[in-house]
């Protein structure tokens, strides 16, 4: 590991002119990825800039008729255990709860979880799933994107030099939703062999007025499946609106042989897991009209 410049910035702006002035600058949010990669000598950065030290990144706030913002330092722990998050996603808390162990949840942010890119990250899918945005910060000025086209390839997004990554944003959601996060893994809160996130919405009359299905582990990003979604949306839905959004779900994704899984069997299972998760939304959703 070679020598690099630590840099402790006290504002976002301060922090983007390191990054935009040096190109081989790194940001330190949570530290787990960076860490490992460091200790492996796959990174060689001239300056690490510990975001931490910018105050007003840490904060979940809901507000009314805009949803929820969530500052990217936030632990995986803090969204676990949030009670904004669980009250009006439960679905991102349930996708926290299944992230490594309790000792990177302690020490791991949201933030760093997106921006690393990894394609089997347990944040994206619930994140599309809920048509999430991110709130981004470069030297000039903010930008918003919708997170699923904030991933480009492995481990790759759009963000630009001296662009940072600040927040998630999540419009509210119609009445009586309900989500869930099913991940395949070889052991416990491993990476994700398959993820698969899905959020329904239904109105008084049981018809589905919000769809929305992410997919993680099975192409070199994060997936949406919008064709599933209009397969869901303003209908009743049954078994056979599920099939259908699940074979879509199937159809779409592009996964690859690696040391857990064949690439055939990641696809079979993309399809059993997303019916299973519509199911259980579908359930859910059903369980919070009146």
């Amino acid at each position: 590991m070679r020598y690099f410049d630590y840099v402790e910035p006290k504002t976002l702006d301060e922090a983007c002119h390191v990054l935009k002035d040096h190109e081989e600058a790194k940001l330190l949010a949570g530290g787990i990825s960076l860490t490992v990669l460091l200790k492996n000598n796959l990174l060689a950065p001239s300056h690490l800039v510990n975001l931490k030290t910018v105050p007003g990144l840490d904060q979940i706030e809901w507000v009314d008729h805009d949803g929820l913002k969530i500052g990217a330092l936030n632990r995986h722990r803090d969204i676990l255990h949030s009670q904004s998050v669980r009250r009006h996603f439960p679905v991102l808390a349930e996708a926290a709860s299944k992230i490594a162990t309790p000792a990177i949840r302690n020490l791991g942010t949201i933030g760093g979880n997106i921006a690393h890119a990894e394609p089997s990250a347990d944040f994206p899918p619930s994140l599309i799933a809920l048509n999430a945005s991110l709130r981004l910060k470069s030297p000039d000025g903010e930008r918003k994107i919708s997170i699923e086209d904030f991933f480009t390839d492995y481990y790759e997004n759009v963000l630009t030099p001296g662009e940072i990554l600040i927040g998630v944003e999540i419009p509210p959601l119609p009445a009586f939703p309900g989500g869930t996060y099913i991940k395949l893994d070889k052991v416990t809160n491993a990476l994700a062999i398959v993820g698969v996130a899905a959020v329904l919405c239904l109105d008084e009359r049981g018809r589905c007025v919000h769809a929305g299905v992410g997919l993680g582990g099975v192409a070199s990003t994060p997936l949406k499946v919008r064709k599933a979604e209009k397969i869901l949306l303003g209908e009743k839905l049954n078994d056979s609106h599920i099939d259908q959004a699940a074979r879509e779900a199937q159809a779409i994704s592009q996964p690859t042989n690696d040391v857990n899984a064949s690439a055939e069997y990641r696809k079979e299972m993309v399809y059993v897991l997303t019916r299973r998760a519509l199911q259980e939304s579908l359930r859910r959703a059903n369980a919070n009209k009146p």
